[in-house]
């Protein structure tokens, strides 16, 4: 099964076993339901019998799991060939695969439930840490009020902001509630300085020569893509961890686990190991 978040794109690749006339391209809900997408052949790329296709999710697509299926004739023989997608409404930290791996599973017959699991222990990790690591796809407008985000330092006046995660199309506007917006991007230098190098974000923008607005009614509108630069390997062997303690609690009713090892284990609401791998990364306060 291929995972991927709404809004995102899935490399889709079918092997047909023969070269066929007519192909299309149809993908639905597994659970049944009309169409996402197709049946079309736009887009459907061949390679002697391998055929391939990029789904460009739309990011308004629910969440769940999906088949893509692709059909065509063989001569005068009918051929379907299917391929399952998982559709996560917000990206995931860590691939089904490597769930798989980790938990020794190798048949496909639990895909769409650990899936599913793996996206409760991405949004589970998002909420504990009050923030999120993945980044926009393409810059956004966030309005900040700038009331109490404004500290000021030797450097000069700062506007502290969620976490940003690419600069290079940074746009920084000021102004007041219904009225104009002025570009002040030429007098803004972000920090810290050398946070996305070190693949961290960006939460602060200092104002050269100038100050912030303080509030009453005053705004500052800021575009860019918002989130983390990477996902990192803490956040995803935690990712990891939790969603094989979900996958697992099937097998642990009232979070009791039994094994013939181990004997009898009670399941603590918070994994320590979770928690050690995340907690430098949650913001101040949440804790």
């Amino acid at each position: 099964m291929i995972t991927v978040a709404a809004g995102q794109s899935a490399a889709l690749v079918w092997q047909a076993g023969a070269v066929l006339t007519s192909a299309e391209v149809t993908i639905s809900p597994a659970a049944g339901g009309s169409a996402v997408f197709g049946p079309t052949s736009a887009g459907l790329g061949v390679s002697g019998t391998t055929y391939s296709l990029v789904w460009q999710v739309p990011a308004g697509t629910a969440q769940g799991s999906y088949t893509a299926v692709l059909e065509g004739l063989d001569g005068a023989t009918p051929v379907a060939v299917e391929v399952d997608v998982f559709v996560s409404s917000l990206p995931l930290y860590a691939s089904l695969d490597a769930l798989k791996e980790s938990m020794k599973i190798t048949d496909n017959d639990r895909d769409s439930s650990l899936a599913r699991n793996l996206a409760a222990a991405s949004r589970s990790i998002d909420k504990t840490c009050g923030r999120r690591f993945w980044l926009d796809p393409t810059p956004v407008a966030r309005i900040i009020n700038p009331k109490g985000r404004v500290t000021l330092d030797e450097d000069g006046w700062h506007l502290l902001t969620p976490d940003i995660g690419d600069v290079d199309d940074l746009v920084v506007e000021v102004g007041r509630r219904g009225g104009p917006w002025t570009d002040i991007t030429a007098q803004i230098e972000v920090e810290p300085t050398d946070a996305l190098d070190d693949l961290k974000p960006v939460t602060s923008l200092l104002r050269i020569g100038g100050r912030w607005p303080s509030g009453g009614g005053e705004r500052a509108r800021v575009y860019v893509r918002w989130g983390w630069p990477v996902i990192w390997s803490d956040v995803e062997q935690a990712t990891l961890i939790q969603a094989s303690r979900l996958a697992k609690r099937k097998d642990s009713p009232e979070g009791v686990l039994g094994s013939s090892e181990w004997g009898v284990v009670r399941l603590t609401r918070r994994d320590p190991d979770v928690y050690g791998l995340i907690e430098n990364l949650i913001l101040p306060g949440l804790a």
